[in-house]
């Protein structure tokens, strides 16, 4: 009986595992692109879902506390000498809440400020006993801008903190004083008048946000209005001052900071989630076999804030390839042809037609 079950039994020859071999071998070959592929778009779309919820978070903190709050998109490699072009400057993959600190309006009840002219500038003079006449001051740094507010009522000016050595400068920005409402007399007299300076954001202790492994924000190809890129990271930059986009206690946008300096929109704020591997600050149109900038992947998302009320879209980019074989050089764009390619792509954002997947 035993002799007759093996006979039956019959074993792979070598020949046919070494097929079954090759066939796993060439189905995982087919498949690790796809399964790649896949992980790459779900690390962009769970980036894009995440600073969209990190956004709104800021928002609801901007209501609760009554005053400003908004997002800090650092730049990822902030400290390292400029060298010609550094990529690292030019995305980011860590996002903090920023805050504007409490107000500030002297040390002593009833403080008062006054202003001088000078062939060059408004003076600002703050009390002796006031901290902001020591030069190591915290309050306000060298070369630091603020907001100051004459007699608690009116209009926030524009104010600016020179970097010189000795006693600290304070001077009115003149192209500030066109925004509305006057210095109050008072304020060029011996007597002065009260005061309520707002400084500059400052990264809040809340929770920050990491993007998923691979996933970036591209600041080089990312800024203001339909066609902006005022986030990229020049060579010639002498810092690499993060991006901060600041919201009002009613959600809507406030100041936005970049290289360094407010400044109030005047066109939606367009972030592109991307892939780290695919930020090309020389060329954001770049295509060959063998990489892709992010512009040119419509499988990306634009992050896009409503200047006027704060609303946060979402979509994917629109394709830009047909259009960019119409240019007369495609391999080298003007400047104006690029700028028409990067509006072109957030055509998505500004018609509400994106067709999205998830």
């Amino acid at each position: 009986m035993k002799r007759q079950l093996r006979r039956h039994l019959k074993a792979m020859t070598l020949v046919e595992i070494m097929v079954v071999i090759a066939i796993i071998g060439l189905l995982a070959v087919v498949m690790v692109p796809t399964v790649k592929y896949q992980y790459r778009n779900r690390s962009v779309k769970e980036g894009e879902r995440q600073l969209n919820a990190f956004i709104g978070a800021a928002q609801a903190r901007a209501q609760q506390l009554g005053r400003p709050v908004g997002v800090w998109v650092e730049r990822f490699n902030k400290d390292i000498p400029v060298p010609s072009l550094p990529v690292g400057a030019n995305y980011s993959v860590q996002i903090y809440q920023a805050e504007v600190p409490r107000p500030y309006t002297g040390d002593l009840q009833d403080s008062r400020v006054t202003i001088t002219l000078s062939p060059q500038h408004r003076v600002i003079n703050f009390p002796l006993a006031s901290a902001l006449r020591n030069p190591n001051n915290p309050l306000i740094r060298p070369d630091d801008r603020f907001k100051i507010q004459f007699d608690h009522r009116g209009p926030f000016h524009e104010a600016h903190r020179l970097n010189t050595p000795g006693p600290p400068v304070y001077i009115l920005l003149l192209n500030t004083l066109v925004t509305g409402g006057q210095i109050p007399k008072a304020a060029f007299s011996s007597s002065g008048v009260p005061y309520t300076i707002h400084r500059r954001p400052v990264r809040s202790f809340v929770s920050s946000l990491r993007l998923p492994q691979g996933a970036v924000i591209d600041l080089s190809v990312s800024g203001i209005a339909p066609v902006g890129t005022q986030f990229n990271h020049k060579d010639n930059d002498a810092t690499r001052e993060p991006v901060i986009v600041m919201f009002h206690p009613d959600g809507s946008v406030g100041d936005v900071y970049f290289h360094g300096f407010p400044a109030r929109p005047l066109g939606w704020i367009h972030l592109l989630v991307g892939r780290q591997d695919m930020v090309v600050p020389t060329n954001p149109l770049l295509e060959t076999e063998t990489e892709a900038a992010n512009l040119m992947y419509s499988e990306n998302r634009w992050v896009s804030i409503n200047h006027r009320t704060g609303t946060v879209t979402s979509e994917r980019l629109a394709d830009i390839n047909s259009a960019m074989r119409l240019l007369p050089n495609p391999g080298n764009p003007t400047v104006a042809e690029t700028e028409y390619l990067i509006g072109l792509s957030r055509e998505l954002v500004r018609t509400g037609s994106g067709l999205e997947d998830d």
